[in-house]
């Protein structure tokens, strides 16, 4: 409900709302011995800033940690670091979307990979589109001109349309309202996060705000696919960017495997394979 210049989306409103879709980090056994089971807030701002300046050093200290903190507030001093009021930065970023969008679009589902839970029993990222779509809608500064990229075909669509929509890329969409709420003026969402924060049990600090349920219709949600770069300079893919690092080695492995991991057959020998053909299954034979 739009009342007194709220909502606002920017920078910190679109943090605040990512925030709430972390990824979890450990099990409910770590959490129990006192690990934390979310990214901290610095790391996830981090990575939003290297989006838009790839070639950004985190700096030591405490200074940012402060400088997050004022940035999720829409209040305070965000200092040198986050150079989103910079703008060289900024020009240099938007000619990036506009010349290589391809590129910025990858680094932006790295970070959905790596920073938004996407599992499907919580729906948190079908969660996240809605209420961005939510703050989007309400937020009357945001003209009907404005255009949202919503899916990786380009599509483009306005606070109107937005509503209706029943499927989203979530990177291409995380990437428009990112782009476009960095350049607003931080301090303009102050009001918002009061009120999202203000509830009736009066405990200090807690989410009270918009939660996406007036997005009536499910909203298909594509998380994109991670693309690594293989060992012969060509691409691969994979859901998780660390998942074949954590993967144990196996003695079997497919014929195409087989066909495609060639090192196999210098590494053992002639005389130490056997091959299957019917069943296309190697073993390896250590006798």
């Amino acid at each position: 409900m739009v009342n007194n210049g709220v909502p606002r989306l920017c920078g910190g409103t679109f943090f605040t709302q990512l925030l709430l879709s972390r990824k979890p980090t450990v099990s409910q056994r770590q959490r129990t011995q006192g690990e934390t089971d979310v990214f901290h807030n610095e790391d996830v701002l981090f990575a939003l800033l290297q989006i838009i300046q790839p070639d950004a050093v985190k700096p030591t200290g405490n200074s940012f940690e402060t400088y997050t903190t004022n940035f999720k507030k829409c209040g305070g001093s965000i200092g040198e670091d986050l150079k989103f009021e910079n703008e060289y930065v900024m020009s240099a970023f938007n000619k990036r979307m506009s010349d290589d969008y391809p590129a910025v679009l990858r680094a932006m589902t790295v970070f959905c990979a790596e920073y938004i839970d996407t599992r499907e029993t919580t729906q948190e990222h079908q969660n996240l589109v809605k209420r961005l779509i939510e703050l989007i809608r309400d937020d009357v500064t945001v003209t009907d001109e404005v255009m949202f990229r919503v899916d990786d075909n380009g599509t483009k669509l306005n606070r109107k349309a937005l509503v209706k929509i029943t499927e989203a890329s979530l990177p291409d969409f995380l990437l428009a309202v990112w782009a476009f709420a960095v350049t607003r003026r931080n301090g303009v969402g102050q009001a918002t996060i009061v009120a999202w924060t203000r509830n009736p049990n009066n405990v200090k600090g807690r989410y009270n705000g918009i939660d996406g349920s007036s997005i009536k219709q499910e909203i298909k949600v594509d998380c994109g696919v991670v693309c690594e770069e293989s060992g012969n300079g060509q691409s691969t893919e994979t859901d998780e960017p660390s998942a074949r690092q954590s993967e144990p080695q196996s003695d079997t492995a497919t014929a195409s495997q087989v066909v495609n991991n060639g090192f196999l057959f210098q590494q053992f020998g002639e005389n130490n394979k056997q091959i299957i053909g019917n069943v296309g299954t190697l073993i390896i034979n250590n006798d």
